[in-house]
């Protein structure tokens, strides 16, 4: 794994005090699915392999910040040859992982507003995500989706019979983090 994530973790572990508790990503319901189209057809693909760490405020029980990383060829999209193809497009030798890191969080009628930094092919952009909040006793549950445009990340569209794919990803999840 890269040593920016870890700097970051290691921040947010550093920064923990008696105040905040530490949350950590729980991978087995945890997952990152993406939606691509093309003119001709459309498919998916899913990460359930998301590593992370997040602090809560124990007075509030707010979260405080949140550091989550994936690596890039954990997608499956059920077709090998797409997700090999998908490997050389998003350069994955040269950029294994997307990262995403928020301190700014803000929280709005049961949703949760994260704007943060999405480190995705070498380049890093300001992001806003938002997520439907549910808690229990020991755990947040953070799911929601958000649309991606891979240019942004000067990702190189691939092409089927001339046809560039639409410039445009719909990203699912679910973040479950566990005391």
């Amino acid at each position: 794994m890269n040593s920016n994530f870890f700097a970051i973790v290691f921040f947010l572990f550093l920064s923990a005090h008696a105040q905040e508790n530490r949350l950590e990503v729980e991978k087995e319901t945890s997952f990152v699915q993406y939606e691509g189209k093309h003119l001709l057809h459309e498919w998916e693909g899913i990460n359930k392999s998301i590593s992370g760490v997040a602090l809560q405020d124990q007075e509030s029980e707010q979260l405080t910040k949140i550091a989550l990383v994936l690596i890039v060829q954990d997608f499956d999209s059920n077709n090998s040859g797409r997700d090999a193809h998908a490997l050389e497009v998003l350069e994955a030798l040269r950029y294994p992982e997307i990262k995403f890191f928020s301190d700014k969080i803000a929280y709005n009628q049961g949703q949760i507003i994260f704007n943060g930094t999405l480190d995705f092919h070498g380049m890093k952009v300001s992001k806003k995500i938002e997520a439907q909040v549910q808690k229990a006793e020991n755990s947040f549950s953070l799911s929601g989706e958000f649309e991606l445009i891979p240019s942004d990340f000067g990702i190189e569209l691939p092409s089927f019979m001339t046809v560039k794919m639409k410039d445009l990803l719909l990203i699912r999840f679910r973040v479950v983090l566990l005391k």
